[in-house]
């Protein structure tokens, strides 16, 4: 699935999507680089990477900060040789107000992180990734594009932002021999959906638990993806078995929706 010498920097680092990306790249031989802005999550992700046989570069990174993104490539570098995958999963879920309530500075917030912050990863490694001979970017984005849910308005413009910036990327960097895809992901067991779940079971009268009932009922699959599950469709558009996928978002939702 992957050849033998590959690095990769995974962002987001924590106990769900960050952590099995992490994973799941290192029981396939390919040498980490873990950001997050949290040192505390950091080291519980190298921890279990070094429990499964590699030693990951641990480098705590906040992705609206320019310099450090070029830190963070540079000790990557410096420490393995080189980048060949750069996979953005750190995110910021939006301030749940309506549209016709935005305020300003809380959508800069959160562009600086979905949009922004993307943005000065992708161009901090992508001389780093050309070096290589090319490699592969996947952007982790959200259903929310497609769904348009209440009061997401500044997560889902930040996000389908993101996504044009992925297919307009792939345009550009394919001469290159490097690849940028994303994932649309729908909802994902772990602490962002039941924050999710906490806020809508609270307006619908209802427990967490009976939401999170109802909600596996209208899935195809008939339950939420974990996010192992998740991080496989990651580590296939990473690897050589999507030598020919680019500029592409698969949807990774247990048949939430279909395309």
């Amino acid at each position: 699935m992957f050849n033998d010498g590959k690095v990769a920097i995974i962002t987001g680092i924590g106990p769900g999507m960050g952590r099995a990306i992490a994973l799941g790249f290192t029981r396939r031989g390919v040498d980490v680089v873990l950001a997050a802005r949290q040192r505390a999550r950091l080291e519980a992700v190298a921890d279990e990477v070094r429990a499964a046989g590699r030693d990951p570069l641990v480098v705590p990174t906040d992705i609206t900060d320019r310099a450090a993104c070029r830190a963070l490539v540079d000790a990557a570098v410096e420490r393995f040789g080189g980048v060949d995958l750069l996979v953005q999963n750190a995110h910021h879920e939006g301030d749940w107000a309506p549209v016709a309530d935005a305020d300003h500075e809380s959508w800069k917030t959160v562009f600086d992180v979905n949009l922004y912050g993307a943005l000065h990863l992708v161009q901090a490694a992508l001389p780093a990734i050309r070096e290589r001979g090319g490699g592969a970017v996947v952007l982790v984005n959200s259903g929310a594009v497609l769904s348009n849910p209440r009061g997401l308005g500044a997560y889902t413009a930040s996000k389908a932002a993101l996504a044009a910036v992925a297919r307009t990327l792939a345009v550009e960097v394919g001469e290159w021999n490097i690849r940028v895809n994303g994932v649309f992901l729908g909802g994902v067991l772990g602490d962002n959906i039941r924050r999710a779940a906490e806020h809508q079971s609270a307006a619908e009268g209802i427990t967490v638990e009976e939401w999170f009932e109802r909600r596996n009922a209208t899935l195809p699959l008939r339950h939420m993806p974990t996010p192992e599950e998740c991080a496989g469709a990651v580590l296939l558009l990473c690897s050589d078995l999507a030598a020919a996928v680019t500029g592409q978002h698969l949807s990774v939702n247990g048949g939430q929706w279909t395309t």
